[in-house]
């Protein structure tokens, strides 16, 4: 597949993995960035516990999960520490013996067996005069080939095609002649001996600090052996810490108890970092004596560290810039956003990648090893050759049937139009059959294809009678749902929110669902089988639950409110399990709670009667209205509705009838999961707490106590579309006219069948 335009940059460092996407505007001038996406490693990978193949892996896993690399280009970094750079400056030579030069400095600077590294090379600045190169200077970068295919082999297992390797300090050089020098020199006008001042870069990573000194034309480079880890260490050794909180101290150095302490703390490091600059700048200005300093820049996530900038400028006396944003860099889908602009000093890298896979990229070196380029090479034209014996093949077969019919036209059993011969009718016979075979071959392409056009029709009206099928289940259940008369009286003049002073809590029949989630059972029976005791004990009535039991004169009430009454071998078999068994289908649980709670008062029923008595029993007896008629629950496919869980809040709820404060308090701590089929059973019910119940509140008063009662409620649902409900209802009256019919009969003839 041909390569887009478009190119990611990616730097793995040692907390993170960072990538940036860019293209071109139209015009091919402006840098664009579209995507990016920053993956944080759960622990550094240079800490001692940590593994870093894994840890990078799964970041990788993590951001191909969102982004896709199809036909883009892929540049990646690595660590400057992880690669030799050289500069030379060659004698003014022909440009063509250039690269001669080059070859024989690669042996004399590189102090490792050529074939153990893979180098590239650059020339920067130098003019041309008399045919001849002059004041030009020679970049020479290098890596040993086993770090190269080690920094790659993330990328192999992730099926990610590496197309440009570059070092993390020359990726940034790239950035700082885009973004941070105003006007590149001309190498034509270039003038060694006063040239532009340069900008001293300084990209602070995890471990060390790749330092880069450049004016756009000449680079030089130096890795400190010190980064961000270093000063999270001195401020565990110092102040006693653990990793995770001198890290976060260190981040947070300003809002700490004691900012003095910690800078203080951190002191030997920040020396320690200003000395290897100074040195380093020192030996800078040694090899080129007329160069100038104008500024230096921070990079990296450690440059945000507390009071650093603020420490180097009065240190070095050097102006420290602070980079806010990539000028050059456009595109409203990543500037702005606030994880790019939160770790925008660490995108640096993946910048200058990008900028070096489109093209427009100062420095062009690319150390993947050739033996790639060229296995990828041959890869890509593999269709063409396999095309191209393909069609060598095809000539060869069409000049053989040429050859093939010339030798016909001369053989003795040719005839003429007068007499056929036999070889002519077994060939008009194979004719006839190859037209036959080609006709019938159609008829089954035609045939195949009008079957994936079923299958996709089938398909399109499954999803539609799917989507209706759950909105009709929806309304189902709203309308099993009690509603009270008096509320919805106020309702229908205009009052959405009803005050306990116009209907106490205790007496509303209303029932307020807190959560619904649903669950597939490919075999219902398997939810039955946890639920069915209950779901007997809930139906039969007080005086068949005394004699399953045994009899007794206990209330059947207080039976019957408490589940845990009753033992599962008193109930053991119960209910029609066989009814469920190689059924598929849902189960839908409903978390809820009511305020019908007369505590304390036993003319009224029970808080668990009231949930059957009004939910339950709309489901088992009720009619539930529909777009194309009026059913009942069981002709949707829904059954055995049972209480599941149930619980009187151990003390009176606070309620404030204010509407806005009543909406967020009913919502709070509400919700939850499908219970799993560890929690079925019949558990005892919570304490009721003392008082008087229910609140009447006077006119001056906001809150008040209820008894707040929970629940769940869970029900099998096998959904029927129109066609299979109107069934079930047609059978179901048919069952219930034939139930009349014998009762009838029964009532008319008592004694028959009696003996």
């Amino acid at each position: 597949m041909a390569k887009s335009t478009a190119v990611w940059g990616i730097d793995i460092g040692q907390c993170a993995l960072k990538a940036l996407r860019c293209t071109t505007s139209a015009d091919g001038e402006t840098i664009v960035a579209d995507k990016y996406d920053y993956v944080e490693y759960p622990k550094m990978l240079s800490q001692a516990d940590a593994d870093p193949e894994e840890l990078v892996r799964d970041a990788l896993e993590q951001f191909l999960s969102r982004n896709n690399l199809v036909g883009d280009k892929v540049a990646v970094s690595v660590p400057g520490q992880a690669g030799l750079s050289r500069f030379f400056k060659p004698p003014p030579v022909d440009a063509k013996t250039l690269p001669e030069i080059v070859k024989y400095e690669v042996t004399q600077q590189i102090p490792f067996p050529i074939e153990d590294v893979i180098w590239d090379w650059q020339q920067l600045g130098g003019t041309i005069v008399d045919g001849r190169t002059v004041d030009a200077e020679v970049g020479l970068f290098a890596m040993k080939r086993e770090a190269v295919y080690r920094a790659l082999s993330p990328f192999d297992e992730a099926n990610i095609e590496v197309d440009y390797v570059q070092l993390s300090p020359l990726s940034i050089f790239n950035v700082v002649c885009q973004d941070l020098i105003d006007e590149l020199p001309d190498a034509e006008s270039f003038d060694p001996e006063n040239p532009p001042p340069s900008i001293v870069v300084m990209s602070m990573g995890t471990d060390t600090t790749d330092m880069i000194v450049t004016n756009g034309m000449k680079l030089w480079l130096r890795n400190i052996p010190i980064g961000g880890s270093h000063f999270t260490k001195q401020l565990s050794r110092q102040m006693k810490l653990t990793q995770a909180k001198a890290e976060h101290l260190k981040r947070n150095a300003r809002m700490a108890e004691n900012p003095k302490q910690v800078f203080q703390a951190m002191r030997p490091v920040f020396n320690d970092l200003i000395n290897e600059v100074q040195r380093s700048l020192t030996f800078f200005k040694s090899m080129d004596k007329a160069a100038e300093i104008k500024d230096v820049v921070l990079l990296g996530n450690a440059a945000k560290l507390p009071g650093l900038r603020q420490y180097l400028n009065k240190q070095l006396e050097i102006d420290v810039r602070k980079v806010d944003s990539f000028e050059k860099l456009t595109g409203e889908a990543v500037a702005g956003q606030k994880s790019f602009d939160e770790n925008l000093l660490s995108f640096a890298p993946c910048y200058g990648l990008c900028l070096q896979g489109l093209g427009k990229s100062q420095l062009k070196t690319n150390l993947l090893p050739n033996e790639l380029v060229v296995e990828r090479i041959i890869k890509a034209k593999k269709p063409w050759v396999l095309a191209s014996v393909g069609l060598l093949m095809l000539g060869c077969v069409l000049g053989l049937f040429f050859k093939q019919s010339a030798l016909w036209a001369v053989s003795p059993d040719y005839k003429g139009t007068s007499q056929a011969s036999w070889s002519e009718a077994i060939s008009k016979a194979k004719s006839a059959k190859s037209k036959s075979s080609g006709l019938v071959s159609v008829d089954e392409e035609q045939k195949e294809y009008l079957k994936k056009l079923n299958l996709i029709t089938k398909g399109l009206s499954s999803a539609t009678d799917n989507k209706t099928l759950w909105m009709e289940m929806y309304s189902a259940l709203f309308q099993a749902l009690p509603k009270d008369p008096k509320i919805e009286a106020l309702r229908a003049e205009g009052i959405t929110s009803v005050s306990p002073q116009e209907v106490p809590f205790a007496g509303r029949s209303e029932i307020y669902i807190d959560h619904l989630e649903t669950k597939y059972f490919p075999d219902l029976a398997e939810w039955y089988e946890n639920i069915k005791d209950i779901y007997v004990r809930q139906t039969l009535s007080g005086e068949e639950l005394r004699a399953m039991v045994g009899g007794g004169d206990e209330d059947s009430a207080d039976m019957d409110d408490d589940d845990s009454y009753y033992s599962d071998e008193d109930v053991e078999g119960g209910g029609p399990s066989n009814e469920m068994s190689n059924k598929a289908g849902w189960v839908i649980e409903i978390q809820a709670h009511h305020f019908h709670n007369f505590i304390g008062d036993e003319s009224k029923i029970s808080e668990a009667d009231y949930v059957r008595q009004t939910l339950i029993n709309s489901i088992l007896n009720k009619d539930v209205t529909l777009p194309d008629g009026v059913y009942k629950y069981s002709d949707l496919g829904v059954s055995f509705p049972t209480i599941v869980r149930r619980e009187v809040a151990s003390k009176p709820k606070r309620i404030e009838f204010d509407p806005a404060k009543a909406r967020a308090a009913a919502m709070a701590g509400r919700g939850g999961g499908m219970m799993g089929l560890e929690s079925y059973g019949a558990g005892p019910m919570g304490a009721v707490g003392g008082g008087t119940g229910n609140q009447t509140l006077a006119d001056n008063e906001t809150t008040f106590d209820a008894h707040e009662f929970s629940f769940v409620v869970q029900m099998a649902w096998e959904p029927h579309n129109p066609s299979q409900r109107a069934a079930a209802k047609e059978a179901r009256l048919k069952a219930e006219a034939d139930a009349a019919k014998a009762a009838a009969a029964a009532a008319e003839n008592p004694d028959e069948g009696l003996e």
